[in-house]
């Protein structure tokens, strides 16, 4: 018999179930179990209810039907964050010069909240550059040329020989000025994305070295010569 100070009384009756041929040992470990059985059960139905919900539902203590409740800030399961097109949009005003002559107005922006990275050769560094902060860009061609495509002669050899066609590749770089006057140059791969007053979107890539199809020439290989935001 276990009383409680709620008024709740346990009663338990031991019944010897053990045969004669049971061991000590097995003895022990039932009385054991059984002193474990009386704490528990004595501690699961006095033990009033926790403060901690959690804890409560655990041991069947709750009082109540446990609900959850959605944090204000919590997206939809299996979806993206939500956002906003109009104050995502980062995208400036501007013109592209491609190398063919061609120009391309529109709205010009870039990966969101990714700057512009520029790999300056002299300071053996990185320079980051956000999109609202250039004026323009102009490329400077380093070198361009027909490349002679080269085979292994066969399987298994480190002899090559040139197959008698070319592809075209290039290598430049870009000129940045900024808005408080700082020009930096360097290294840059980066995407421009230009939407056009017909709604189009087309990518246009600033890159540091292109390498064309086998048979095309140095011309068909079009890039950005330059970029030019409107103030």
């Amino acid at each position: 018999m276990v009383n409680h100070d709620d008024g709740l009384k346990l009663e338990i009756t031991l019944t010897p179930t053990l045969s004669r041929h049971t061991g000590r040992g097995s003895r022990s470990l039932a009385v054991t179990l059984f002193s474990f059985c009386i704490l528990h059960s004595s501690f699961c139905i006095s033990a009033p209810p926790s403060t901690d919900p959690s804890m409560d539902s655990i041991l069947g203590l709750s009082q109540k039907t446990a609900t959850t409740k959605p944090d204000a800030t919590t997206q939809p399961a299996g979806g993206t964050p939500l956002k906003n097109d109009a104050e995502n949009d980062q995208s400036r005003p501007g013109e592209l010069l491609m190398s063919d002559g061609t120009r391309i107005k529109g709205k010009i922006a870039t990966t969101i909240d990714k700057p512009i990275r520029i790999w300056v050769e002299k300071e053996k560094d990185y320079e980051d550059v956000p999109l609202d902060q250039i004026v323009s860009a102009e490329v400077k061609v380093l070198w361009e040329r027909d490349e002679k495509e080269w085979n292994f002669k066969e399987t298994g050899s480190d002899i090559k020989v040139y197959s008698g066609r070319t592809y075209p590749a290039r290598q430049v770089q870009y000129k940045f000025t900024l808005t408080d006057g700082t020009i930096i140059e360097g290294d840059v791969v980066a995407p421009l994305y230009v939407t056009t007053a017909d709604g189009k979107t087309k990518t246009y890539v600033l890159y540091k070295r292109d390498k064309g199809e086998i048979g095309q020439t140095l011309k068909d290989r079009v890039y950005v010569k330059t970029v030019t935001f409107k103030k």
